[in-house]
């Protein structure tokens, strides 16, 4: 009977053995689709992420700290490249109700001085899809920038939304406001932009 189990034992092994070689051999699956982002008609940047990782908030007077973001057609840009043109950089969310009111002001504004002025709206912590769907709601056409890591907002001390920094054509800071942009805050801080 002895004879009997070790060989079926054996054969059992081997069986085994030959499955394992034959799941080590297949052919990985094929990854999981990306998600398809219906971008409409908004200028959005699906990802982002800080080039200059010093440390502490920006202050008036110092370069602006750079970034690169990469649009949904995959071109990549940085902050550093926009030099000759005057910068705002409003960080804003979807739930926050001043943010929603001031990006009106904000594209009117981006029409007014389409020549030299370019905003980059980058967006706290959540996925390009629902800020696709909150661009195209709104109706703005500067860049919206999701910035999922939120280490942009970080390096920049946006803490609290929104909050906009405005950068000189030679990419030194002008200014920084926390908080919504009225019309006349907005022209206070764009008529000290150089």
């Amino acid at each position: 009977m002895k004879p009997i189990l070790r060989t079926l034992s054996a054969t059992i092994a081997l069986a085994i053995l030959a499955l394992a070689l034959a799941a080590c051999s297949a052919s990985q699956p094929a990854a999981a689709p990306t998600p398809t982002i219906e971008v409409g008609t908004v200028a959005l940047a699906t990802q982002s992420a800080m080039i200059d990782t010093g440390g502490g908030r920006p202050a008036d007077g110092e370069v602006a700290p750079d970034f690169n973001y990469t649009m949904a057609d995959g071109s990549v840009h940085k902050l550093s490249e926009l030099r000759g043109k005057r910068v705002l950089v409003n960080f804003w969310a979807t739930w926050c109700m001043p943010c929603r009111e001031e990006m009106p002001e904000l594209q009117q504004t981006a029409d007014e001085n389409s020549d030299d002025l370019v905003i980059l709206a980058v967006n706290r912590n959540e996925a390009p899809a629902a800020i696709a769907k909150f661009g195209n709601e709104i109706g703005v056409t500067f860049p919206l920038i999701a910035n999922i890591a939120g280490d942009i907002g970080d390096r920049y001390g946006a803490t609290s939304l929104p909050t906009t920094y405005f950068i000189n054509s030679d990419g030194t800071i002008s200014s920084k406001q926390l908080g919504a942009l009225s019309p006349a805050l907005l022209s206070k801080h764009m008529d000290g932009l150089q």
